[in-house]
């Protein structure tokens, strides 16, 4: 009979004792109910419950309470404003694996000493699996203590939240991995603090109060204002976590919510004034709980995030993705493209994704240099313990030299960032050959999967703030009639005129009815509310016009071009100081396959079938150099203008029918021949045609539209 490590040779008792094996026996019960003949296959069976025993025993996952986070959501009637969403039990076996793995090369005394910290622990579902992996190393290490747990819940096990029941249940989770432990104090609290955890943001704080689980202790200041029992230290210093490994709440600190909402904007001055800048108010607490991590984590620590999957590509989390690339190494984002899109966490209804990183031990005098992310994407969420432990030792072992792959659980590329905090556009793309093909194009060359080749533009890649100007935002453009009296003017749409019309137009909203030509019409006119500032705007207005929210299922532009100049709107942003021959290159290439594809991951996809890109973000859209002073860029102006005006009035249908729309493929060609590609050859049209399937077939781009899907099965597209 086997027997439990930490038994003595004394006394041994058999390993049994220390599983439930409830959940092997109920699927034994249902295993055979399902068998016709108690005698026929039983061998099979119980060869299969033999396995799924010894599953159990190795993730030493005796005591997963499900009950904790699913009664909370049911109990807790402001958790939406708390975002207090827990994390699902195998996704948190999942992050807490590959984070685990990170450690595998230390010693068993090394093992028992991890600093292990979740700043918004909830009911404990993420640090008890980092806890539970914690051990299984320990043990493989050879590692007996029978103290061991004891040990780490009393020094080693940092555990934070301002809600008391969430607190107590962190505490009960964890506890109940040794029951029959006395335990005499923790490092557990509820954070009585305004700012709750985040008050650790202010590299000054020594630590938390109102601790659970200390017996006959009377809590004393620090002489720093700081009424806490517990200190983690500064990781620069060497005396901070070793693994951060959490779910930050995503809300931002305003109107009623609750959490963080005072003090936090001395908290984000007093970090970022000593270095760190992960924090930005619009990117919400997540981007906070980042710098958080970064403060406090000694080098050669793990950091282990649920974020939103927002993070990997909007304007507003750019210093955060800034702040891992320079603090970071061996980054790994994995995010969900499964049919369902299920959430990492329950009942949030957002696409996630989870973050891995080792801290770099020294980032002294260090610049910021083209980093390596390894973007992992998931056919599904797991959905048990078993399956996320599986999944975390596949990630784990995807070679370094492998730039792209699939398998029957995930496909992956290994993006290099071409500027700092640049988005993460390889998280998020269903089809692994779709990924290979943005990066190709970000990095100026055009991968043929069909071939398996690259073939370099013609043209240098840059972005269009370097190209134009952009702006301004329709805050300062005006408001819509009715609505707050902020801007220049008053808007009216055209159609709802008496006919008297104004000078003042704008391409203010969207219509993805009547925007089918690249050559659009305004939508309003403008009465001036604030006569200065209407003078001031009169000299913004411009001719070409860049979509903010495109919706690939509906609209048909992502650029359009005005006959006469015009003021930008809600919907679209005026590009200036533009020639109209580079205007017509820009033109071409956005409302192209090649352009689409590069705003595809760019932009924040904040909902299937959406690409929207924040106002200050609109300057570093990735193109080509059409404004360039040599040779290749004039020819691709005068290629611009020889057909712009045959095309600027074809009829287009919505972007994601660009694998039948004839009209677009006119225009893919003579992009391809701008970019110095032989637009004629039977290779170059073939990839053309591969590009716009993938593309089309992406759930992000068809929004899983049952329309666009049998469209897609029509024309024999299987993606």
């Amino acid at each position: 009979t086997p027997r439990h490590p930490e038994n003595t040779s004394t006394n041994p008792k058999p390993l049994i004792n220390y599983v439930n094996y409830l959940p092997v026996v109920e699927l034994a019960i249902s295993s055979l109910d399902a068998i016709p003949s108690r005698t026929a296959g039983l061998s099979d069976v119980l060869a299969e419950l033999n396995g799924l025993s010894d599953e159990l025993n190795a993730l030493h996952a005796k005591h997963i309470y499900n009950f904790a986070g699913e009664l909370w959501q049911e109990l807790v009637i402001d958790r939406k404003e708390r975002a207090a969403f827990y994390t699902k039990p195998e996704v948190a076996e999942l992050l807490a694996q590959l984070g685990s793995m990170r450690f595998m090369e230390l010693n068993v005394n090394d093992l028992a000493s991890i600093n292990l910290m979740d700043a918004a622990c909830g009911t404990g579902t993420l640090i008890g699996a980092g806890e539970r992996a914690i051990r299984r190393l320990y043990r493989e290490r050879g590692g007996v203590n029978p103290s061991l747990h004891r040990n780490r819940m009393e020094n080693h096990i940092f555990a934070m939240d301002i809600n008391s029941i969430a607190g107590t249940l962190t505490a009960k989770r964890l506890t109940d991995l040794e029951v029959k432990r006395t335990y005499e104090k923790s490092k557990i609290a509820v954070t009585d603090h305004e700012s709750g955890s985040l008050s650790l943001l202010d590299p000054e704080s020594t630590g938390v109060s109102e601790i659970l689980g200390y017996r006959d202790v009377i809590q004393t200041a620090d002489g720093k204002g700081n009424l806490g029992l517990f200190h983690i230290g500064i990781g620069s210093e060497g005396e901070g976590v070793d693994w951060s490994l959490m779910n930050p709440p995503y809300n931002r600190a305003r109107g009623g919510m609750r959490q963080a909402t005072k003090g936090l904007a001395a908290l984000r001055t007093k970090a970022r004034r000593q270095g760190y800048a992960m924090s930005n108010g619009q990117a919400g607490l997540a981007s906070d709980f980042g710098n958080l991590s970064l403060i406090r984590m000694n080098g050669g620590g793990v950091l282990s995030h649920v974020l939103p999957l927002t993070s990997a590509h909007a304007e507003s989390w750019q210093d955060w993705r800034k702040g891992v690339e320079s603090h970071f190494d061996n980054i790994v984002a994995i995010a969900n493209v499964g049919r369902d899109e299920e959430s990492m966490s329950a009942d949030t209804g957002m696409n996630e994704m989870l973050v891995v990183a080792t801290r770099r031990r020294s980032t002294v005098g260090r610049e910021w240099e083209p980093t390596s992310v390894l973007c992992v994407n998931l056919r599904a969420v797991p959905t048990t313990l078993s399956e996320g432990y599986a999944l975390a030792r596949l990630i784990a072992e995807i070679p370094d030299g492998e730039t792209a792959g699939r398998c029957d659980n995930f496909n992956f590329v290994r993006i290099t960032t071409p500027s700092s905090g640049f988005p993460w556009y390889g998280v998020g793309n269903a089809n692994h050959e779709f990924a290979e093909v943005m990066d190709s194009l970000m990095r100026g060359e055009c991968y043929d999967p069909i071939r398996l080749v690259d073939m370099r533009m013609g043209l240098d890649m840059t972005t269009l703030q370097v190209v134009c100007g952009t702006g301004p935002t329709h805050h300062l453009i005006g408001h819509l009639s009715g609505r707050d009296p902020r801007g220049a003017f008053r808007w009216t749409e055209i159609e709802a005129t008496d006919g008297a019309g104004s000078s003042q137009r704008s391409m203010w909203a969207a219509d993805s009815k009547a925007q089918t030509q690249i050559q659009a019409t305004p939508t309003h006119e403008g009465q001036a509310f604030n006569i200065d500032l209407a003078q001031r705007m009169v000299g913004a207005r411009g001719k070409w016009f860049l979509s903010r929210n495109l919706r690939w299922t509906s609209q048909a532009l992502a650029l359009a071009h005005t006959a006469s100049e015009n003021h930008g709107g809600r919907s679209w942003n005026a590009l200036q100081d533009l020639p109209d021959a580079t205007g017509a290159c820009l033109a071409l290439f956005y409302n192209s396959v090649f352009g689409a594809i590069m705003r595809q991951g760019y932009a924040q996809s904040t909902q299937p079938g959406r690409a929207t890109i924040q106002v200050r973000a609109i300057g570093g859209l990735p193109c080509p150099d059409f404004g360039a002073r040599n040779a290749r860029a004039h020819r691709a102006r005068q290629v611009a203008e020889l057909w712009f005006d045959s095309l600027k009035e074809l009829e287009l249908e919505p972007f994601a029918y660009c694998f039948r729309d004839e009209s677009r493929h006119q225009i893919d060609s003579v992009v391809a021949e701008m970019l110095g590609l032989d637009h004629r050859s039977k290779d170059v049209q073939a990839m053309l045609a591969r590009y716009r399937l993938l593309f089309a077939s992406e759930p992000n781009v068809n929004g899983r539209s049952k329309r666009i899907l049998s469209a897609l099965e029509s024309f024999g597209a299987t993606g």
